[in-house]
């Protein structure tokens, strides 16, 4: 396994799915691609939302987030890659996975905090529907979703 795909915004359902990354590969050569994927100006606008978060802001937090799990991987020894992108989280995830020929993408089951509308409860469903890679999902208490063994 070189490379997987880890999606990350900062939720409990996030750190779990970090921990159990590192859990399952430590001591691989393995490469994570550590993704945050925040929404852009049209996308606030559709939800009205503009008023309250700027995109700034929004790549501002996603660069924090993906700095500090970032520093969690590399303590663990895992070589890291960052991608904070404006986008649909479940469509970079895959576009992601794609361009670094990942064979598998993790993410939380519920996303939190001010990424929580875009982010994991409907990213996890979404990419169970039409990733073309295998996928983990992690529940905040760290057990991996029924169908995938972990």
């Amino acid at each position: 396994m070189n490379a997987i795909v880890v999606g990350t915004d900062g939720s409990a359902g996030a750190e779990a799915a970090i921990q159990k990354v590192i859990e399952l590969v430590r001591g691989s050569d393995a490469t994570i691609h550590l993704v945050c994927a925040f929404p852009g100006r049209s996308t606030l606008e559709r939800l009205g939302l503009t008023a309250k978060v700027e995109p700034v802001s929004m790549r501002g937090v996603a660069s924090d987030v993906v700095a500090r799990d970032e520093r969690r991987f590399e303590e663990a020894g895992f070589n890291v890659e960052n991608h904070v992108q404006e986008g649909d989280p479940a469509n970079t995830l895959i576009e992601i996975a794609e361009e670094n020929d990942a064979h598998l993408i993790v993410v939380g089951a519920r996303g939190n905090s001010g990424l929580r509308r875009f982010a994991l409860g409907a990213v996890a469903s979404k990419l169970s529907h039409h990733s073309p890679k295998s996928l983990l999902i992690v529940r905040e208490d760290g057990t991996a979703s029924p169908d995938v063994p972990g």
